[in-house]
């Protein structure tokens, strides 16, 4: 990898957030994990010189990247989909704006998602899972580790985050490997971390629902969640409201939402959605 960076000689875009992974190890694991799932189809999240997408098609595997760098999305166009013409397509756009359904449209089959994810946009690539849940089965993402770890964080952990317990609506999630600072080109302030997330059935409570009191909670998270709840817009009840409707459901209105588990998150999505 640090040959193509040499033999092309684009520099990372800070402004893009573009750290380089250069270690072959790291791209041969990600691509033998993101192998065993035996996607139909790969969706790549920025590429840049593209390691992990040689991986990818060397171990037989259908590509479509999405690359933002322009520059990049050439090269890539010019070197690798003309090796691997059945296998790869480039799309210079932007993953976080692009419509990944409309993706799906033009072509057949599930996919699964993987890439390197700029720490910047991390956040909103994540939130994307949401937009169809029914299309992708698996995501192979690296993210910034102490961003990784809060979202591998299970409900009713210290660490639990809103994204954290959303993305359990959708799929469960797991640590796969930590890789080091070191492992990228120009080297970033971090370590990163490699995470799996497996799409499962929703559960039976309405995802707004769940939307509500997640970010109602979190929006005050020191304070026990009949306060918090009663503080959000469109709050059907008071602080003591809340209280005789959450003791009634058999929950703990003292709680604050870090102390909740995934089970508690359900109860209380299903009491706003039935209010």
């Amino acid at each position: 990898m640090y040959e193509v960076l040499a033999h092309v000689g684009l520099r990372p875009n800070k402004q893009l957030g573009q750290h380089f992974l250069t270690d072959p190890t790291v791209f041969e694991k990600m691509a033998a994990q993101v192998a065993s799932t035996h996607p139909q189809w790969v969706l790549e999240i920025g590429p840049g010189p593209g390691g992990l997408t040689v991986s990818l098609l060397e171990k037989g595997l259908n590509v479509v990247a999405v690359e933002l760098d322009g520059a990049w999305a050439r090269w890539l166009q010019d070197s690798l989909a003309k090796e691997f013409p059945e296998q790869l397509s480039v799309i210079h756009a932007d993953a976080v704006t692009t419509s990944w359904q409309g993706l799906v449209l033009a072509r057949q089959g599930r996919f699964n998602i993987c890439g390197n994810l700029p720490y910047y946009v991390s956040s909103a690539l994540m939130a994307k899972l949401f937009e169809d849940v029914t299309t992708w089965d698996t995501a192979i993402v690296m993210l910034q580790k102490e961003v990784a770890l809060r979202l591998v964080a299970e409900p009713g952990q210290r660490q639990t985050s809103a994204l954290s317990v959303l993305l359990r609506y959708v799929a469960h999630v797991e640590a796969l490997m930590p890789v080091a600072r070191a492992a990228f080109s120009p080297p970033p302030d971090v370590d990163s971390f490699v995470i799996q997330l497996t799409r499962r059935p929703s559960p039976m409570v309405p995802l707004t629902a769940l939307q509500w009191v997640v970010h109602s909670a979190f929006s005050h998270r020191r304070k026990m969640i009949r306060q918090s709840l009663a503080m959000a817009p469109g709050s059907a009840w008071n602080a003591q409201g809340w209280t005789e409707v959450l003791q009634h459901a058999g929950l703990d209105a003292a709680k604050r939402p870090e102390a909740l588990s995934w089970q508690e998150w359900i109860a209380l999505a299903k009491l706003v959605a039935t209010k």
